[in-house]
């Protein structure tokens, strides 16, 4: 049974809690340093750092930052995360590396020391009530993707309880994830517990009829969730480059797009084929920079790339998303981080947030879908937006997520 951190009392307890900072950053305009370019998934944290600040509590939040594969790389350093956060909170970020300023107002301390050097738990000890200790990228360390028991034991040394509170890396078996939970009690955060309540409803009770909405580059990642949700679902709606797969599939020429997995597209074909919807017209190209047109699915020419659907499919899949009483999206449909190449993705967006806003319930997921949203600025109207595009999927696809099990045991 699961147990949220906001139905126990801490009573100043010392507290780990296990964020999902995997942001985007950028250079600043002088390039002398890095910030957050979007702090949504800082945001999603703040109800459970809110509710342990209330509480009184000690807290030392651990996270990870992009892939250094175990080596310290400063470009993928959490300052630049310890900062924002801090500037939520209304805050000064500090870096410390051996011992705590004493301070009279709560602050965000950042420990840039290598905890697996020297034993630092005893800066938690003299943390106020409130404060913040912000440990650097947990995948600096091997043993963090590793699950190593040793590392595990290093990091339950800073706290006697332990919150999970980043639903995006769920689906992952790792050192604060799964080797945590053996150590010390623990609990699911807030956003945890948004993230279970809203995709299960999903998968328990979807209110018919319901549509997915499927884009991005590959079938093979999204394969078991198709096959779960085609069970229940009316339409599935295929954009992106996965859609690429799906019009080969069906005997037409795609030009020079990219295009994998076409056999699994066949699958699903022979599986769902009274349920799938394929565009009917598309936007195409030589190449990005180059003058693009609107061509139907037989009129795609040798050297023509897909880069975007077209608006007669907008059309049709938006008369589809209309009819709905539960969306599902993953993967824009297009190349939509070029200007040109935007308009079905933020079309689609606002038919999606349309409805979802009215009788339907709506969840989106994906990095790359939640900008699509952004773009289109509807992200307000749609009932529940996912931190977590691989953890989502896994979910969706009816597997119990590593993570999520290791808190229920």
């Amino acid at each position: 049974m699961l147990k949220a951190v906001n139905q126990v009392k801490l009573d100043q307890k010392r507290v780990i809690l296990r964020a999902g900072f995997d942001v985007p950053l950028k250079q600043t305009k002088e390039k002398e340093h890095f910030v957050v370019a979007d702090d949504s998934r800082v945001k999603d944290a703040l109800p459970t750092i809110n509710y342990l600040i209330d509480s009184k509590s000690k807290i030392v939040i651990i996270a990870h930052l992009g892939r250094p594969e175990g080596k310290w790389d400063l470009s993928k350093s959490l300052w630049p995360v310890a900062d924002d956060l801090a500037r939520l909170l209304n805050r000064k970020a500090v870096r410390v590396s051996s011992k705590l300023p004493n301070y009279n107002l709560p602050h965000v301390y950042f420990l840039e020391s290598d905890i697996t050097q020297k034993d630092y738990s005893s800066l938690t000890k003299k943390l106020k009530p409130g404060d913040i200790l912000f440990l650097e990228n947990l995948r600096f360390y091997p043993g963090e993707e590793q699950n190593d028991d040793g590392f595990a034991k290093t990091l339950s040394s800073f706290g006697e309880i332990y919150v999970n509170d980043a639903f995006s890396v769920a689906h992952r078996k790792a050192a604060s994830t799964h080797g945590l939970t053996l150590k010390l009690k623990s609990y699911a955060g807030i956003s945890l517990m948004k993230e279970i309540t809203a995709l299960s409803k999903i998968l328990k009770n979807p209110a018919e009829p319901m549509v997915v909405v499927m884009g991005g580059a590959k079938i093979s990642d999204k394969i078991d969730t198709i096959n779960n949700l085609a069970k229940r679902a009316e339409k599935v709606l295929v954009g992106g480059i996965i859609a690429n797969a799906f019009i080969k599939a069906k005997g037409y020429d795609i030009g020079a797009s990219k295009v994998a997995e076409v056999d699994l597209a066949k699958e699903l074909l022979r599986n769902y084929g009274d349920k799938i919807v394929l565009p009917t017209d598309l936007v195409v190209a030589k190449n990005p920079e180059e003058h693009s047109r609107v061509a139907t699915l037989d009129k795609i020419l040798p050297y023509e790339s897909i880069f975007d659907i077209g608006p007669k499919t907008v059309t049709k899949f938006s008369k589809i998303i209309e009819s709905a009483k539960t969306l599902v999206w993953n993967g824009p449909m297009g190349k939509f981080e070029v200007a040109k190449y935007s308009f079905g993705s933020k079309a689609l967006a606002q038919a999606f947030a349309s409805r979802s806003k009215g009788p339907a319930f709506g969840v989106v997921g994906g990095g790359e879908t939640l900008e699509a949203i952004e773009m289109a600025k509807v992200g307000e109207f749609i009932d529940h937006l996912s931190t977590g595009g691989g953890a989502m999927l896994e979910f969706l696809s009816g597997k119990k997520l590593p993570a999520i099990k290791a808190l229920e045991n």
